[in-house]
């Protein structure tokens, strides 16, 4: 996760830090994320974000680091058959419907369940719910929980047994609890069942293998992309860790300010206050997410500082014709109708502070030693 910092923050084409992978502070059973900005049904939610540029920060650089001949090593992952299987089931079900099926639940399909759960013979609210609709194999839940309704008919009930893993929250941690589950139904995607015209119907793909071909290549893509990216971390934290900073506690929360920022917008869109939605979403505090974010914050206050002294160091400069290409660029990936209607959101400054912390961060990796 935190590589991907370094694209995000460097990216004002992304709208926070969607689709977070932190885990819930007090996760009893669910470990879903939170929805899409997008599913709220609202565009341009990217000028809600509270935004922290370096001309905010009173933080400073005392000592910079060396930058220059770096040692680091890009790995690419390797793309397997399995990684492009589940890419395309991912796929296909936002382009399915959910039938009911009579018959016994298998891998991959949706079970409608009532759950109550109980540590030490007692239950608490957290491990509750009621026709919740769980993906088997989605790893959703609790490990150990999805499997053991492998078989499952509807209207059984059916219990089941397993032990919290040692890194959940502390009053269940490493402990055992006996969940009592209803099933109310089975059901499968329509996607399992697809034909070739139907795939093209629905994805635009002609074939199966049509699609295979597409998303492995895509895949691929994005194994290089995280590589640059992993290297960038590793390249850019050897500089963090040998550069000196006097950190002002008031630029770290107003960077943990402009994360949570991300989630005040989602909240508005659904008509709720912050706190009902973390609750409901992430079954968190505000008071939780500013802890887990802090050494983020911290994190990107020195990135900010280091790559501006650099910037600095090196004569950097962003040209009229840079700038205006890359307006041109987000325009056209952002939807906005024109330059003046999307500098309107993203001002000249924080364009152009964006495009030079990009040109620091090439200035390190080409100048890097890479195995």
């Amino acid at each position: 996760m935190m590589a991907g910092l370094i694209l995000s923050a460097l990216a004002l084409t992304a709208c926070g830090n969607k689709g977070t992978e932190e885990q819930k502070p007090d996760a009893a059973v669910e470990t879903e994320k939170s929805p899409d900005a997008a599913d709220a049904g609202e565009e341009g939610t990217a000028a809600e974000y509270k935004r922290v540029s370096y001309k905010d920060l009173s933080s400073k650089v005392v000592n910079l680091g060396e930058y220059k001949g770096l040692e680091g090593k890009r790995t690419v992952e390797e793309v397997t058959d399995e990684d492009v299987e589940d890419e395309i089931w991912q796929i296909k079900k936002e382009s399915s419907e959910l039938v009911d099926v009579d018959r016994e639940a298998k891998e991959k399909d949706v079970v409608v369940i009532d759950y109550t759960g109980y540590v030490d013979g007692k239950t608490t609210e957290e491990l509750q719910g009621n026709e919740y609709s769980l993906e088997l194999g989605s790893g959703n839940f609790v490990p150990g929980f999805e499997e053991q309704l492998i078989g499952a008919v509807a209207e059984e009930d059916r219990e089941v047994n397993l032990t919290f893993p040692e890194d959940y929250y502390e009053e269940i941690a490493g402990k055992e609890v006996r969940f009592d589950v209803h099933v109310h139904k089975v059901q499968e995607y329509d996607a399992v069942n697809w034909d070739e015209d139907t795939l093209k119907e629905k994805l635009g793909y002609d074939s199966e293998a049509d699609m295979t071909a597409s998303v492995r290549e895509e895949l691929i893509t994005g194994a290089e992309s995280e590589a640059d990216a992993n290297l960038d971390y590793d390249l850019i934290n050897q500089v963090l860790d040998k550069s000196e900073f006097d950190i002002q506690d008031a630029d770290v929360a107003a960077y943990t300010d402009e994360m949570l920022s991300e989630y005040e917008t989602y909240a508005s869109m659904y008509g709720v206050d912050l706190a009902t939605y973390l609750q409901t979403y992430l079954n968190a505090t505000e008071d939780q997410l500013r802890e887990m974010y802090k050494e983020t914050a911290v994190f990107r206050v020195e990135l900010v500082l280091a790559l501006k002294e650099i910037a600095d160091k090196e004569g950097l400069t962003v040209s009229e014709e840079e700038y205006n290409a890359r307006v041109e660029e987000m325009v056209k990936q952002l939807g906005y109708e024109n330059a003046s209607a999307l500098e309107a959101v993203y001002t000249r400054d924080m364009v152009e502070e964006q495009m030079l912390q990009e040109k620091a961060t090439s200035l390190i990796r080409e100048s890097a030693v890479i195995s």
